[in-house]
């Protein structure tokens, strides 16, 4: 019974940490668009503050993370089918998902006039590239042995055995890493656009992203602290990203990406006529 109370314990407290740094420093990144334009600083305390709960979170976990799994793992939580359902459609969230919602989003705003559509999801790819780039590597150097080969062994790092062995790419999680992007993202920018409607629309993409860091632990693709780390990193990504085009409007990227006009043809067939606005 008390093993039970502990080990379930450990998993609140994993889904605990995976949310609460992001969705806690939202509340003063959503006032960055002032702040930033002010000091002109791409990097700010909210970052460090992040950064830390990052650290910090992660380094917890180590600890924990054979119990976990180990939990997670349990006949009884593998033989439901409703979290086994759950978990495939959040991992599928994670990949491809996330790469899909960003380019829907920016396609239909591009064909539907919605310019906050549009950018939303041109930011949202944009942090997936940044905050990918720098999860790949340290997915490399780290090699971490992924759960799925053996549940009992956490602690197997292998210095750049993630670039030539096959399920060392544990450290960090790349899902985890590219919901919490997308969610920084959309989580900021909502904020700025509807601030009266922040107290929903935060912990709503937040959950999101922190139930696709959970289902990759469930399907023992990655570790505990794999997904904290992960979701340190994305949010980190998501907020720069957002804060570096506040800090620099109109740049020659925005303008031929948000100033591209399709127009819908009709004569003789349908087409696209693509303006770009250099100006």
């Amino acid at each position: 019974m008390l093993t039970t109370l502990l080990r379930r314990t450990r998993i609140a407290c994993l889904a605990t940490l995976v949310a609460a740094t992001p969705v806690a420093a939202q509340a003063p990144a959503a006032r960055a668009p002032a702040d930033t334009a002010a000091s002109g600083s791409l990097f700010t305390r909210t970052d460090a503050w992040i950064a830390g709960g990052t650290v910090v979170g992660t380094v917890a976990l180590l600890a924990a993370d054979r119990g976990i799994t180990d939990e997670m793992r349990d006949a009884g939580a593998q033989r439901s089918g409703f979290l086994r359902g759950a978990a495939r459609t959040f991992d599928w969230v994670g990949e491809p998902g996330t790469v899909v919602l960003s380019l829907g989003m920016y396609g239909t705003g591009r064909l539907a006039h919605h310019p906050h559509l549009a950018e939303l999801g041109l930011r949202s790819a944009e942090a997936l590239v940044v905050s990918g780039a720098l999860t790949e590597l340290l997915k490399g150097v780290a090699g971490r042995q992924r759960p799925f080969i053996d549940t009992r062994d956490p602690d197997d790092f292998a210095f750049g055995a993630g670039f030539t062995r096959a399920g060392h790419t544990s450290f960090p999680s790349g899902h985890a890493t590219a919901a919490f992007a997308v969610a920084s993202v959309a989580a900021t920018e909502l904020s700025a656009w509807h601030p009266h409607a922040s107290r929903y629309l935060v912990p709503l993409v937040y959950g999101g992203a922190s139930l696709v860091a959970l289902s990759r632990v469930y399907g023992a693709h990655h570790w505990s602290s794999d997904v904290v780390a992960g979701a340190g990193i994305g949010t980190l990504s998501g907020l720069l990203v957002v804060r570096f085009h506040r800090l620099h409007p109109r740049s020659r990227f925005d303008r031929v990406l948000l100033g591209v006009h399709p127009v819908v043809t009709g004569d003789r067939g349908v087409g696209l006529v693509w303006r770009v606005a250099t100006r």
